[in-house]
């Protein structure tokens, strides 16, 4: 795990504050929260006044995230230890992509939020069908639960046919693989990740087409020929007449 760290001198001695961040970039589920956190430090002759976390905007002063109706009733700062903060925020947003830094202002030092923080990344699931996504039965199909960059818990996948659970399909690969696919395979399918399954993809439908087989009789013509009821009926002079016959028979015309 990358850490990631942000001094600010101080002004006495060697002193200095100080930014940790463990995770520099993050990929959440839209839907579900995120803990963003950091530790800090300043010299111990300095008390600490305020901290809070912001939205990093190009050529815009930070203000604190709890102030931003962007993110109303969404955001909290759960309590920790003295050194540490997290930034907690509910029920993401693809607008919620950006970059988060946190500050604090102690009796020595106040600054005003010039360098990088965790960068968060909230993206959607999606269902790709491989090779297409009308097949003919015997093919081998797989479908692929899709984001758009790695989610940072490694969730396992749950696929859905139908709107039914696929039994046995939950695991921490994000690929279904039907192999080799029928008719019974045909219909609706949808993913979502562990622990919420109201968070599914759109569907995307799998349309399966049959093959025909066609059945050959091994007798010849000349065994139609020899039949008593064609002789009686004067075919088996002309071979068309008794294929006509033929097929008569077997409901064709």
């Amino acid at each position: 795990m990358a850490l990631f760290l942000i001094y600010f001198s101080g002004l006495q001695g060697n002193s200095c504050h100080r930014v940790s961040y463990p995770t520099r970039t993050m990929c959440v589920l839209q839907g579900t929260p995120v803990d963003i956190s950091c530790t800090y430090s300043h010299p111990p002759d300095a008390t600490l006044i305020s901290t809070y976390w912001f939205k990093w905007r190009a050529n815009q002063e930070p203000s604190d995230l709890q102030s931003d109706s962007e993110y109303k009733g969404r955001v909290e700062y759960p309590v920790d230890e003295t050194g540490r903060s997290t930034l907690r925020i509910t029920d993401l947003r693809h607008t919620d992509s950006a970059e988060y830094c946190f500050t604090f202002r102690t009796s020595k030092h106040e600054w005003n939020g010039s360098l990088h923080g965790t960068t968060l990344t909230v993206t959607g699931l999606r269902v790709e069908v491989t090779p297409v996504a009308t097949v003919t039965e015997g093919q081998r199909v797989t479908l692929t639960c899709i984001t758009s960059c790695p989610l940072a818990d490694k969730p396992s996948y749950i696929w859905y046919q139908n709107n039914g659970p696929v039994n046995g399909s939950e695991n921490p690969e994000n690929q279904l693989v039907l192999d080799p696919v029928g008719p019974q395979h045909a219909g609706s399918y949808s993913c979502s990740v562990r622990n919420y399954p109201h968070l599914r993809s759109p569907e995307e439908t799998l349309t399966v087409q049959c093959t025909m087989s066609i059945l050959h009789h091994t007798s010849s013509v000349s065994d139609w020929l020899n039949l008593p009821s064609l002789k009686k009926e004067g075919f088996q002079k002309s071979p068309w007449p008794a294929r006509k016959a033929r097929y008569r028979g077997a409901g064709y015309h």
